[in-house]
């Protein structure tokens, strides 16, 4: 699968898509690939739920549970769950959500099912107190 992605469009800084297939605007699906020691954004969906299936790496998945129109959560809200090759985890629509690549040399690649107008109702959240290498619980 990896190797079918010819073209890396760049997210953020080592965050990068390559679509896969998005013939059916209600269940999309993208490859995607974050650096090592990178992570994409927190976010969350206000309609539509996430697949995601890890195809190579190992990373943890930080979500919460949150309630429109928020868009900051204090960092002791957080649940940290670790994933990797060959994990499958389902986020539901309004749940805070990013992965981060744990790997010092890796890139992480996952496989992302969702509607396509995920891009359009992503509301970017703010986390008050961050620190990657804190343990926190929901």
């Amino acid at each position: 699968m990896v190797e079918r992605c010819q073209t890396w469009t760049p997210k953020r800084p080592g965050y990068a898509v390559c679509p896969l297939d998005h013939h059916n605007p209600e269940l999309a699906s993208s490859l995607y690939r974050i650096e090592p020691g990178q992570a994409n954004y927190p976010h969350y969906h206000q309609r539509g739920d996430d697949i995601f299936l890890i195809v190579s790496g190992v990373g943890e998945l930080i979500t919460c549970p949150m309630t429109p129109p928020a868009n900051s959560v204090a960092a002791t809200a957080l649940r940290r769950t670790p994933v990797e090759t060959g994990s499958y985890v389902h986020v539901d629509a309004q749940c805070l959500h990013w992965l981060r690549n744990l790997s010092p040399d890796q890139p992480l690649y996952y496989l992302n099912i969702a509607p396509l107008s995920h891009e359009s109702d992503r509301v970017d959240v703010t986390i008050e107190g961050w620190n990657p290498k804190s343990t926190y619980s929901c």
